[in-house]
């Protein structure tokens, strides 16, 4: 857990953004989501990623730096759906979620992997 208190400090210095949601897509079969615009967010990655500094073979294989898509998950297929619903979810958030909102990312959220729970909301700092 030494790695959350860089993760605060990281995020206490990091202005607050708008962030637009867009276009359903999926990774392969496994997962629907929605695309997300944004050019603060790459920073905020890889901001969080050099204060952990985890090791390359980390980096490579949770996809993050130059690999990072970021991204809201709707559904998967180790959540319970079938692969068949991963493509008919895309197709139908489409229709039923556009138009496709804006909102300020005020906060970093940090999960419980192992309970797959939030662990801690961590703010963003407030730079206007």
């Amino acid at each position: 857990m030494n790695w959350l208190e860089k993760v605060r400090e990281t995020c206490s210095s990091f202005p607050i953004f708008q962030l637009t949601l867009s276009e359903p897509a999926t990774f392969g079969t496994a997962v629907t989501f929605l695309s997300v615009e944004s050019k603060e967010i790459y920073n905020l990655h890889k901001n969080l990623v050099d204060a952990v500094s985890p090791p390359p073979e980390l980096i490579e294989r949770y996809i993050e730096l130059d690999h990072f898509i970021p991204h809201l998950t709707l559904g998967q297929t180790k959540w319970g759906m079938n692969e068949a619903e991963i493509i008919e979810m895309k197709l139908a958030a489409r229709e039923a979620l556009s138009p496709f909102p804006s909102f300020d990312v005020t906060f970093v959220r940090v999960f419980d992997i192992k309970k797959n729970v939030p662990f801690e909301d961590i703010k963003l700092a407030k730079l206007f």
